[in-house]
């Protein structure tokens, strides 16, 4: 069995995994789920894996997008990208699947599709005996079944990778379109631009190409997830006259007025006052877990600056930096997903194998406990 070959199993078995423990959450102490915001007629017929944001891709690939939001905390679908949507929609007319199938559809073979480009960027990075490792810690990290899910991690990652890997090959069309289409499937996308920069500027300097063509495949990368998201405000200047819409409808959600610029100060108010009123472990425990998370991958961009990978180290830093123009921790823990060469780092933990195995099987149960809190509509990023 190939590497590769390994690679899939592992990943089809977790989806098989994660898909079970959805099903049964539902029937394992259903007393305590928590109030459900959607209806009825919704509810019954949306997989467990469809949740909260989830059901603003769903409303999206049946009705698109509707008018605009008139005051501050009314909340509209304007906030979330067109790709993911638009893809689950083609899926529906295809096949007639129900949207939230069609939806977790997606994202499984999307998601397929990103572990094989991840395991072959690792094996070239970090060498063969990485990539089951780094497979095996993005598999379980206890955030990670939102891949599985009908959201955008799974399409992102794959369409990061993907562009990553073109630009690194010098196959420059391939890389820009990918780049493109990240840019039109959530905010996210945005930080690969210097990233996707210092790729293509790497990889032609080390083919020996004159500095005006790398400097000029460097400004196409940067450029391609750019293009995407300015699509995207295009068609909501042409459409409803506001270029930015998506922002004033996140921020909209808040109850209050804001902007991006009072991010870090919101956020730096939440945690003292989740820590003045003792509650970090209590009231707040997801969002401190978040705050953890982000901790964690802060660290491993260090690690990774410290490995001379300097444009690696600048994405995963630009990752979790996005998170602070949010205001607030929530969906942090989803948020790092898509900064891939972290998972690389933290694979190194596999020299200790006592340690490693020990970690991941925390991981593991960790990332049930998160499904089970899912699928009962705890809050869980």
């Amino acid at each position: 069995m190939t590497t590769r070959q390994r690679v899939f199993g592992l990943g089809l078995s977790w989806l098989v995994g994660v898909w079970i423990v959805a099903e049964i959450s539902g029937s394992i102490l259903p007393g305590m789920s928590a109030g459900r915001p959607w209806s009825y007629d919704i509810t019954r017929r949306v997989t467990p894996l469809t949740r909260w944001d989830s059901g603003w891709y769903v409303n999206l690939a049946e009705a698109g997008y509707r008018e605009p939001p008139t005051h501050v905390g009314q909340e509209t679908n304007h906030a979330f990208f067109p790709l993911y949507p638009a893809l689950i929609r083609l899926v529906v007319r295809t096949t007639g699947l129900e949207t939230s199938h069609a939806g977790n559809l997606v994202s499984a073979v999307a998601f397929l599709g990103a572990l094989l480009l991840f395991a072959d960027w690792t094996k070239r990075h970090y060498g063969e005996a990485r990539v089951v490792p780094a497979v095996l810690v993005l598999l379980l990290f206890p955030t990670s079944f939102f891949f599985a899910a009908v959201y955008t991690e799974a399409l992102l990652l794959a369409l990061s990778l993907a562009a990553v890997a073109a630009f690194e090959r010098r196959r420059l069309t391939v890389g820009a379109l990918a780049g493109l289409l990240a840019g039109l499937t959530r905010i996210s996308g945005l930080v690969l631009a210097p990233y996707l920069a210092l790729v293509a500027f790497r990889a032609e300097r080390d083919a020996g190409s004159p500095r005006a063509r790398a400097l000029g495949a460097a400004a196409l990368a940067a450029a391609s997830p750019l293009a995407g998201f300015g699509l995207f405000c295009l068609y909501f200047w042409k459409r409803f006259r506001d270029p930015f819409l998506f922002i004033t409808a996140q921020h909209n959600w808040s109850g209050q007025t804001k902007s991006i610029l009072d991010g870090p100060s919101l956020i730096w108010r939440g945690v003292v006052d989740d820590i003045q009123r003792g509650r970090i472990l209590e009231a707040a425990p997801a969002r401190t877990l978040e705050g953890l998370y982000l901790l964690l991958f802060a660290v491993l961009a260090v690690v990774l600056l410290r490995q001379r990978r300097r444009a690696e180290a600048l994405y995963v830093f630009l990752t979790v930096a996005i998170v602070f123009t949010s205001g607030t921790f929530e969906s942090a823990g989803r948020y790092v997903l898509p900064a891939f060469p972290a998972f690389a780092v933290l694979a190194g933990l596999g020299t200790r194998r006592d340690l490693f195995r020990a970690l991941l099987v925390l991981a593991g149960l960790a990332q049930v406990a998160y499904v089970w809190a899912f699928v009962h509509w705890y809050w869980a990023g």
